[in-house]
């Protein structure tokens, strides 16, 4: 990593120490718990609804989850049937399309009633999927990194600002005894499969690529919230972009050559709220320096009214499945 951070948060951590003190007694911030509501419709049949009871700064405990409560959900304005499963979830049954307008609803005993809505968005497919290798400079680590390197294209609509979301996703095959590999079995075939998220290094995509040297010096990394890498269209609006996701070299060796695993990228339309939430969440993640105690965290961006959380659109498109033999 790089050395020249570590002796800049030395001499911060000196600075901070020997600098004035501040009396603060946390029991005398007065504040009263709420709700908590976490919702992401998409098209189908049935969408989630999370809810949880916040735990104000002056008390001590865990948030708890809120069963019990009573929930309206309309599509365009035509109720669902709420359905609860227990532990703070329900389940909205009802069917939704692109376009569709959703209005939540929740209230519970004791706690002030919440209230969002959101829009269904249509998916942006992706149109292409290549693979490559790459050595490409990383700033964070100060030297040449080798990477294999996803190009996934797509068109972005002309008429709206959009904002987006990538993931690259690495399948798992999973055998009758329980097992998993990331390499198909020559004895014995898969019952199922599964995918897990892969960290996608930024250096080589613009839109993607938000710091550069002088902000890793300052506590900042490119890591994206559980790696959900959110952007905009501000630089290639109405035009077909090709994302450029580098990925740790990995996979397994059958003998004769070097496979990756099986990869596909899955492309999220989201909605603005979607998208300035996840920001937020990232940006206090990717700093250091907030983390410790040495600079602002910005609040959370949510959009429920009278609560906490988020409830927020988005519609998803998955590549097609590819992988890469190394040279």
């Amino acid at each position: 990593m790089r050395h020249s951070y570590t002796i800049l948060y030395l001499l911060l951590m000196a600075v901070t120490l020997t600098g004035c003190r501040d009396e603060f007694d946390i029991n005398k911030v007065k504040s009263e718990p709420k709700l908590i509501l976490y919702c992401m419709p998409t098209v189908g049949d049935t969408t989630t609804i999370m809810l949880t009871r916040s735990l104000p700064v002056n008390q001590q405990g865990k948030v708890s989850e809120v069963d019990g409560a009573r929930i309206s959900y309309t599509v365009n304005g035509h109720p669902a049937t709420i359905i609860s499963e227990g532990n703070g979830l329900y389940k909205a049954v009802a069917r939704q399309t692109v376009g569709d307008r959703i209005n939540i609803e929740a209230e519970a005993d004791g706690l002030p009633a919440v209230s969002a809505e959101t829009t269904i968005l249509e998916p942006i497919p992706i149109t292409d999927v290549t693979t490559k290798e790459v050595n490409v400079y990383s700033d964070y680590w100060e030297e040449t990194e080798h990477y294999l390197q996803l190009s996934a294209s797509f068109k972005d609509p002309a008429e709206t600002k959009d904002y987006y979301a990538v993931q690259v996703k690495a399948l798992r095959f999973i055998y009758a005894n329980g097992s998993t590999s990331l390499q198909p079995s020559a004895d014995e075939e898969a019952v199922d499969t599964t995918a897990s998220v892969c960290e996608v290094h930024t250096e080589s995509d613009p839109v993607l690529r938000q710091l550069n040297s002088i902000d890793y010096d300052f506590g900042y990394d490119d890591n994206a919230y559980e790696y959900f890498y959110v952007f905009t269209d501000d630089d290639f609006n109405d035009k077909t972009y090709t994302l450029r996701l580098n990925l740790n070299r990995d996979g397994y060796d059958n003998g004769w050559h070097f496979f990756s695993p099986f990869y596909y990228v899955e492309l999220y339309h989201i909605t603005p709220e979607f998208y300035h939430f996840v920001n937020s969440i990232g940006s206090i993640d990717k700093s250091d320096l907030a983390k410790a105690g040495l600079s602002n965290i910005t609040p959370n961006v949510g959009n429920v009214r009278g609560g906490i959380g988020m409830a927020a659109g988005y519609a998803s498109a998955k590549s097609k499945i590819v992988q890469h033999v190394f040279e």
